[in-house]
């Protein structure tokens, strides 16, 4: 499997095109459409699925123009249903905007999404952030992409709309520190860290 990872213009968020190299899901598609557009060209993607780790306005900015250009279906948690619709839980409204999706596919925790013959996401529900955060995890590939609820050596903020901090704890220590330390992380926001990395130095999240 191959990560193309495109910047956002808005809050620096990470968009990421995860493929190898005929079919692709593109995973929280922030503000930089035509970055989206013209590399999903340039390698002739086929795109299955619009993947959403939480309903914050930043990762789904171009989700609905996306869906339009590749006919491509956009899932999310089901408990971030209405998140998702409201643009005031979401937090465009706060910048003047008005963006909201509706999904047309809702996961549960434990769902496996079948990408291509190479790789399959497990779905972990990683609530806490906001209600229906969760985490796409390969097992295969040893990778894992966890939106706005962990990142290098931080956790997700949980002062906005279905955020809790208490419950993001308790799913950053039982779920994603189970996994295997070798389990590469790909976050919303900054650069890529490890389990290993986290569980060492993220003071945040600690263990103690």
């Amino acid at each position: 499997m191959e990560l193309k990872i495109i910047q956002a213009e808005l809050f620096g968020q990470n968009i990421y095109v995860y493929h190898d190299g005929v079919t692709a899901v593109i995973i929280d598609p922030g503000d930089n459409f035509d970055g989206v557009k013209n590399f999903v060209a340039e390698k002739n993607l086929k795109v299955k699925a619009i993947l959403l780790t939480h309903g914050h306005f930043d990762h789904i900015y171009r989700a609905n123009e996306v869906r339009e250009l590749f006919g491509a279906p956009v899932y999310a948690h089901s408990n971030e249903a209405k998140l998702l619709q409201r643009a005031d839980w979401n937090r465009s409204e706060y910048r003047g905007l008005d963006i909201t999706v509706a999904a047309d596919n809702f996961f549960k925790d434990g769902d496996i999404f079948e990408i291509s013959d190479s790789a399959r996401f497990s779905v972990i529900h990683t609530p806490g952030h906001t209600g229906g955060g969760v985490c796409y995890y390969d097992r295969e590939n040893a990778v894992i992409f966890t939106g706005d609820t962990l990142f290098r050596e931080t956790i997700g903020r949980t002062d906005m709309p279905t955020g809790d901090h208490e419950t993001l704890l308790s799913s950053i220590r039982n779920k994603l520190f189970s996994l295997p330390d070798d389990v590469k992380v790909y976050p919303g926001h900054e650069g890529s860290t490890t389990i290993a990395h986290e569980k060492k130095n993220n003071s945040r999240a600690d263990l103690s």
